[in-house]
């Protein structure tokens, strides 16, 4: 009797590795903290404990199974917290930051589920490279200047085989938050794109369209990004133009919306990163400019706010160091600035746009 449970040991023993190795499933995710002064036009400088300064705070769960002949399944689960009070990042939703499952092969990839979009920096299928600090470290993020597009639920997406470094990009969603009213009425979101690798070259061409169906007279979103980033080893450079036509809203003032034709923006960004010291020096400055196109259709917080000019300009410049201590965690600081000009110096809302700030904060991946 010992013997055949000794042996019935042995065998749960041998057979469990086996089992974990066909799994395939990898838990991962980031922790990051910092210390931030902070001033708005107008106001007080505060000092707070942030969340998600040098990139969201994340964990998820991701797999893959192989079915042979070159094609594999896999799936992606992402939610965000913030570290400094644990709170999900966006309630409501489990996975809140991409849930998708995507089949591969040599065809190239196909995906369905809630996906980031072309230009938005978010998840996996995000292909616009503009930046050295994406939509991250505050003031210098490219938020601050332009359209990022957003996470859309209800999406499939394509990503073609590489054709000498050529890749073929597409994405549809059949409603960005929900799918449950008639075509006619979903708010539909389209996007195509291509990148283009050689040698230390990277470029992006993007166009989006975001019909906004189901809102009251407002008009579609037409967004047309580019990306250029060259790695010369002693240094990357980046650069970025993109062209917005009727966009609704400034991720600095989420309660400012412009209906109708909303807003139209040219934009550009230029930057670089540099390995100095046994770490990496970044630098930024991004820029711009544009005109409301709906003077008449503006509201802050249901009441009525309109600008008194029709024409508006955004700079922002940003720099910051980041330093390894091992190959997961890293320490870095940064300082930011941007302000707005014109239409954005409204009094309700020139501190969204006017503002700096300072820090240190550390970040692990695990």
């Amino acid at each position: 009797m010992k013997f055949s449970k000794t042996l019935l040991a042995a065998v749960v023993m041998t057979a469990a590795p086996l089992a974990l190795a066909e799994s395939n499933v990898t838990l991962y995710g980031s922790i990051d903290g910092a210390v931030a002064v902070q001033k708005e036009k107008g106001r007080t400088a505060t000092v707070q404990l942030m969340d998600g300064v040098a990139g969201g705070s994340v964990w998820g769960l991701e797999g893959t199974e192989e079915l042979g002949n070159g094609y594999s399944v896999g799936f992606n689960l992402e939610n965000s917290y913030t570290m400094d009070d644990g709170a999900e990042g966006e309630s409501g939703l489990a996975w809140a930051k991409q849930a998708s499952l995507n089949v591969s092969g040599g065809f190239g990839t196909l995906a369905f589920g809630r996906i980031g979009g072309l230009a938005s920096y978010e998840g996996t299928y995000s292909i616009w490279d503009a930046s050295p600090f994406g939509t991250d470290y505050l003031q210098i993020g490219l938020g601050n200047a332009f359209v990022t597009g957003q996470i859309n639920n209800n999406t499939v997406h394509y990503s073609s085989p590489e054709f000498s470094g050529l890749q073929l990009h597409l994405q549809y969603s059949n409603g960005t938050e929900a799918d449950t009213q008639k075509w006619s009425r979903n708010a539909h979101y389209f996007g195509i794109g291509a990148t283009y690798e050689i040698g230390g070259l990277n470029l992006a061409g993007i166009v989006e369209r975001f019909d906004n169906k189901g809102e009251d007279d407002v008009k579609p979103t037409m967004v047309y990004s580019l990306s250029a980033a060259y790695d010369f080893e002693a240094a990357k450079v980046y650069f970025g133009y993109q062209y917005a036509s009727h966009f609704h809203g400034f991720d600095q003032s989420e309660d400012w919306v412009f209906s109708g034709k909303g807003l139209n923006q040219n934009a550009f960004t230029l930057g670089a990163e540099v390995p100095a010291a046994g770490g990496t020096f970044k630098a930024a400055v991004n820029y711009g400019f544009g005109k409301i196109k709906s003077m008449d259709k503006v509201t802050l917080e249901d009441a009525d706010a309109a600008p008194d000019r029709d024409k508006f300009d955004r700079l922002g410049v940003g720099a910051a160091y980041e330093y390894p201590l091992s190959k997961r965690t890293m320490v870095y600081s940064w300082g930011a600035w941007q302000k707005g000009g014109k239409a954005l110096k409204t009094a309700e809302v020139r501190g969204d746009f006017e503002n700096w700030s300072l820090g240190v904060g550390m970040r692990h991946e695990f």
